[in-house]
Order: structure tokens, then C-alpha cells, then sequence
């Protein structure tokens, strides 16, 4: 399912450029732009480590940041535009908050709302542009993917690490209970193997930090 929602966020960014290309629509392009700058300033804001884009962003992020984006370039002249290069880094950034596969919609999207004006004016330029956006992303998809197999790995090292310390803490507990409670009636021996075991479990403790 959180696939689809992020497919169908993206959807509703690329119609929405797609929309402020009618003529009606393009006088309010201005304001609309001040309102999402003003809306990922705040979301921006709210982020605990202020990175550009986190993994597993948020829906309001992603479709704020791609719908600003685009509405950018489209009013500073489109494939001439000089911030045309952020449609590269929006999709490495895309396909590491989102699902990987995500930047497929991406890029398809990309695609649908550039098509109108690519095939208006150097057609063979506008189109190798896209070419270009189109390559990158089976790139995007790898390493995106590599990157979340990589933090699923140290999610369950962790996991595995805090496991291990709460059985160390169990282990001291009943032991430490153990003696206390039966001090007098242990053997010597006994005594130093529940010592060992209450050494073994503190190492446990150590090394699982």
C-alpha cells in the first residue's frame, strides 16, 4: 500500500504541472510558488536533522519539494531553464525516500508533462535531456536500493544487539537473586561457576553496545 499512496502523490504533482501549463492556469504560477516554498520551509523546519530529503519521506515533503520543482523550471523557460539539472538529484532523492520503484512513476511523469514543449523547439536537444533523466534513473533504483537493504541490516543488528543485552540483564538478575537468596547452602564450585556465568553475561553486556 505505501507504494501506491507514493505513486499516486507523485501522479497528483505531475497533473497539477500539467494543469498550470493551460494559459488560466499560468498567471498564478508566482503565488503558488511562494506558498510551496513556504510550506517545505516549515516541513523543513519541523525535520530533527534538516536533510535535504530523508529516507522513507514524508508524502507532504515529496510532493511539495517535485511539485516546486517542476513549476521552477517551467517558469524559467523549461529545458533551457538553468535549474533543469535538479530533475537529476530529484530523482536519486525520490528513489531513496520513496520506495525504489517509485521512480518509475517519476520518470514517466517527468516525461508526459515535458512532452508538449519538447516537441515545439530543438526537438533533438530537448529529447536527449530526457534521454539522459531516463538512464540516470535505473541508477537512482540501484542504489536506492542498496541503501535501504544496508539500513534493514544495521536494523536488525541493532535489534539483535538489544536482544542480547536484555538476556545479559536476565541472566545477572537471576543469578545475582540466586546467590543472594541461596548463599549459605551453595558449594564452593557452584559459587564459581554462577560467578563465571555472572562475568560471561557481563561480557555479553559489553560487546552487544
Amino acid at each position: 500500500m505505501t507504494f501506491l499512496y507514493q505513486s499516486l502523490v507523485l501522479i497528483i504533482s505531475f497533473s497539477l504541472i500539467y494543469a498550470f501549463q493551460d494559459a488560466s492556469l499560468f498567471v498564478y504560477t508566482i503565488p503558488v510558488i511562494g506558498l510551496l516554498v513556504l510550506v517545505y520551509l516549515i516541513l523543513f523546519a519541523r525535520q530533527k536533522n534538516f536533510s535535504f530529503l530523508t529516507s522513507g519521506g514524508g508524502l507532504l515533503q515529496i510532493f511539495t519539494l517535485n511539485t516546486l520543482v517542476l513549476l521552477l523550471i517551467f517558469s524559467t523557460d523549461g529545458f533551457n531553464s538553468p535549474i533543469f539539472f535538479l530533475l537529476y538529484f530529484l530523482s536519486f532523492g525520490i528513489a531513496f525516500a520513496f520506495n525504489p520503484a517509485s521512480i518509475l512513476v517519476y520518470i514517466v511523469g517527468v516525461i508526459l508533462v515535458f512532452l508538449p514543449i519538447a516537441l515545439k523547439d530543438n526537438v533533438t536537444d530537448n529529447f536527449i535531456k530526457l534521454g539522459v533523466l531516463a538512464l540516470v534513473s535505473p541508477l537512482a533504483f540501484f542504489f536506492a536500493q542498496m541503501y535501504q537493504k544496508t539500513e534493514e541490516q544495521e536494523e536488525k543488528i541493532e535489534e539483535i544487539k538489544e536482544r542480547a543485552q536484555d538476556a545479559a540483564s536476565t541472566i545477572t538478575s537471576d543469578v545475582e537473586k540466586l546467590l543472594g537468596n541461596e548463599k549459605e547452602i551453595l558449594k564452593e564450585e557452584d559459587m564459581e561457576k554462577l560467578n563465571e556465568i555472572l562475568e560471561e553475561a557481563e561480557d555479553l553486556r559489553q560487546e552487544a553496545k
